[in-house]
């Protein structure tokens, strides 16, 4: 954003990024490891931590890897690998 908030947006699988979000999470904090390969944004909401981490190529035109993390306050985590999606035509001049 252009105030410096970290945010993070989802939506439903069967919705489309023009529909509005199923989930808008606010005030991120970033966590980068100490060698770089890893940066993490941080969620708090309600009594979830939502966590995505985004571990870096180690080398220049190897694939960018995305997880997302929930961890609710019983401490159960549940983890999904994010899978890079194609940005439609209509949406192509916005890149």
């Amino acid at each position: 954003m252009r105030s410096g908030e970290i945010r993070y947006l989802c939506w439903n699988k069967r919705n489309g990024i023009l529909t509005k979000p199923n989930l808008i999470l606010g005030n991120g904090e970033i966590r980068k490891s100490a060698e770089g390969e890893t940066t993490e944004y941080v969620f708090l909401h309600e009594e979830s931590t939502f966590s995505v981490e985004h571990i870096h190529p180690k080398k220049n035109g190897m694939p960018n890897y995305y997880f997302v993390e929930v961890t609710d306050r019983n401490q159960k985590k549940s983890t999904w690998k994010m899978e890079p999606l194609s940005i439609p035509k209509y949406l192509e001049s916005l890149s």
